[in-house]
């Protein structure tokens, strides 16, 4: 797969009428897309991103302040309807590791500058919402 290809293309490619579930080499790709269009490449350093199954919840952002190493990590669940709530997900996960890393907010939250990157995924063709149950 080509590290050029675009997230519609990806989107198009697997499509929204089939579940998704993630995994090690396609994570970093969506990740650099993601922070190039929605961030412009501030997300300089990728956080640790793990994949399990979650009760409640389809991804999750946490930081540690006291940590020497990995002090934010990103969980996302294993398994999602398609390929664009994956990208959904991630995407809303990484707009908090944003508001932490960038903007240096004590809690990452849902709130005006969250709200703020709704227009940028409404331009790759994502929601940015609050909960995706």
């Amino acid at each position: 797969m080509p590290r050029t290809k675009s997230l519609a293309a990806l989107i198009e490619q697997y499509g929204d009428d089939r579940g998704y579930k993630p995994n090690s080499n396609k994570i970093p790709m969506v990740y650099k897309i993601l922070n190039r269009h929605i961030f412009k490449n501030q997300l300089k350093k990728m956080p640790k991103i793990m994949v399990r199954r979650m009760h409640g919840a389809l991804g999750l952002f946490e930081f540690n302040p006291y940590a020497l190493k990995y002090c934010h990590k990103i969980t996302i669940h294993n398994k999602f309807k398609n390929f664009r709530e994956f990208a959904e997900i991630l995407g809303h996960e990484m707009v908090h590791y944003y508001q932490k890393l960038i903007l240096k907010q004590n809690s990452a939250r849902h709130n005006k500058e969250f709200y703020s990157f709704k227009k940028k995924f409404k331009k790759l063709g994502l929601n940015l919402k609050r909960s995706y149950q």
